[in-house]
């Protein structure tokens, strides 16, 4: 997901929407099932336009619901565009890996379609312990529920919701809000970083973590005790609301409970919330 990622962004900045000309819109929708062979399968999504939304269904089968908006800005462009900017989708026993655009990077025909663009909304349906990975650009939210597999999510103009899970690898956000909530403690180090938003961390009461931040304009608030680690770390202990809150400003090193996986977290322009699920 990260190799795209960059590629995305650069491409999303290139696009012109200004037109003299009347812009041809259409509109489809429709759904796939893929066969999977493993209870533990790999969904892959990288997308431009639009949103992500996954949730738990049955093992063996991965259901992929996708509604298509496509504008250009001419017919000529439109029908460039049919060419340019579709779905490339891999699918085996192992999982299923989609991507906007080419996987072989050609990036400069899709932005030769100047003013093109389609918005996928993806609805995907995965077996419980699938492993995630998925991300969108522009204009959409990253909403995942109820995964118990390993979740890495990605987004920039939009929101991050990663809701009832167990363990996440990677969640990554530029101009948006990232929450992740647990059904139970994590045991799995995670990567956490945003750009203009804030975090915000819900764990059960018998989690145990070790948290690296590193914070440019803002501060962690934390509903448990902490202790600082080797990094500095300036803890203050207030109330708010009736509760015990713990504030972690600048770089710091904490450890929640007993300590355990690392969770890495890097905010520019946003507060780090850690609260009582």
């Amino acid at each position: 997901m990260k190799k795209y990622l960059s590629l995305l962004i650069v491409f999303a900045f290139f696009v012109d929407f200004a037109s003299a000309a009347t812009p041809i819109t259409e509109e489809k929708a429709w759904t796939e099932t893929y066969a999977v062979g493993t209870s533990t399968p790999l969904l892959e999504i990288s997308n431009i336009w639009g949103g992500v939304r996954v949730r738990t269904g049955k093992v063996g089968e991965i259901i992929v619901s996708v509604t298509a908006l496509r504008t250009a800005p001419s017919e000529e462009l439109f029908h460039m565009s049919l060419q340019r900017i579709n779905l490339d989708i891999e699918a085996d026993s192992n999982g299923v890996s989609i991507l906007v655009g080419d996987r072989n990077n050609r990036w400069n025909q899709m932005d030769r379609c100047r003013g093109c663009r389609v918005d996928y909304q993806f609805d995907i349906v995965v077996p419980p312990d699938s492993v995630i990975d998925v991300g969108t650009v522009m204009d959409g939210l990253v909403d995942v529920s109820g995964v118990t597999g390993v979740v890495s999510a990605s987004n920039v103009n939009g929101s991050i919701s990663v809701e009832k899970i167990e363990n996440c690898a990677s969640i990554n956000n530029v101009n948006g809000l990232i929450k992740v909530s647990y059904t139970k403690a994590p045991v799995n180090d995670c990567d956490i970083q945003t750009v203009n938003g804030n975090i915000t961390l819900n764990i059960p009461d018998n989690t145990s973590l070790d948290v690296t931040a590193d914070l440019f304009n803002g501060e962690i608030e934390s509903d448990f005790p902490v202790d600082s680690l080797s990094l500095p770390a300036t803890v203050e202990h207030v109330v708010k609301d009736g509760r015990n809150r713990y504030r972690i400003q600048q770089l710091s090193g904490v450890r929640i409970g007993a300590g355990g996986p690392t969770y890495s977290i890097a905010s520019i322009n946003g507060d780090v919330r850690i609260r009582r699920n």
